[in-house]
């Protein structure tokens, strides 16, 4: 059964701040180091020039930050933008370690930002995705055409539930019942981790996040990675 209550704002601030301290290395230690390869091969698809400013939204810890800066030969602005404070305060850290890398946080919904239209070349979001309604998803997708410049892309990838039965079940299992576990074992908060299984069941796939974007004008392709564990996609907006 849907809690009622999970896609609101509040409820996933309160949620991912409670998980901030153990929130990365969970993520690192429950995929088996593909949390990494994912969020690269996101960064990646977007094919990010030199000179350009990139919009990372819900940005939580700054984790793609070195692959932007990566992909740029760190000649990259690079806008972080989430409103879990508690996530932000480790992507100061993140922000303090890459000094000299133009990068400025921002304390704000990914939904309503305060960002100039078509201020943005780029736009990134890695693992951010699942906590949105159908109706948010809508939202972002009109925030991301508003702030993107004509031919800006999007990339993003997340978690995701398998198509094959045979793989879904234990993989939901393992989401919704082992990462729990593990969580109470090492690290605490095993209900709040139970949560991140619950968001990926109900969000599926990336698929689900295309319609909007493709309603606005949008380019889009929908990538999938091992066996459907996780999906992303590339958006292009029009010139």
């Amino acid at each position: 059964m849907i809690l009622k209550d999970i896609y609101d704002p509040a409820f996933v601030e309160e949620l991912f701040g409670s998980m901030s301290a153990t929130y990365e290395r969970m993520n690192l230690v429950t995929s088996f180091g593909f949390s990494l390869r994912w969020r690269r091969q996101c960064v990646e698809a977007a094919n990010l020039p030199q000179g350009i400013t990139v919009v990372d939204l819900m940005s939580g810890m700054g984790e793609a930050w070195e692959y932007i800066l990566r992909e740029t030969e760190g000649k990259a602005h690079i806008i972080g933008v989430d409103f879990c404070q508690a996530m932000l305060e480790f992507a100061k850290r993140r922000q303090t370690a890459l000094a000299g890398s133009s990068i400025q946080i921002r304390c704000e919904n990914a939904l309503n930002t305060s960002l100039p239209d078509g201020s943005a070349d780029a736009i990134i979001s890695t693992f951010g995705l699942k906590t949105f309604s159908q109706d948010q998803l809508a939202a972002l997708a009109a925030e991301a055409w508003r702030i993107l410049k004509p031919c800006g892309v999007i990339s993003m990838v997340e978690i995701s539930q398998p198509n094959s039965v045979l793989l879904s079940i234990p993989y939901l299992f393992y989401l919704k019942i082992v990462i729990p576990a593990l969580g109470k074992l090492f690290l605490g908060n095993p209900e709040n981790y139970r949560m991140l299984g619950i968001y990926t069941e109900q969000f599926g796939d990336c698929s689900k996040a295309i319609p909007p974007l493709e309603k606005l004008g949008f380019e889009v392709k929908l990538t999938s990675f091992f066996f459907g564990c996780a999906t992303g996609f590339v958006a292009i907006k029009p010139a």
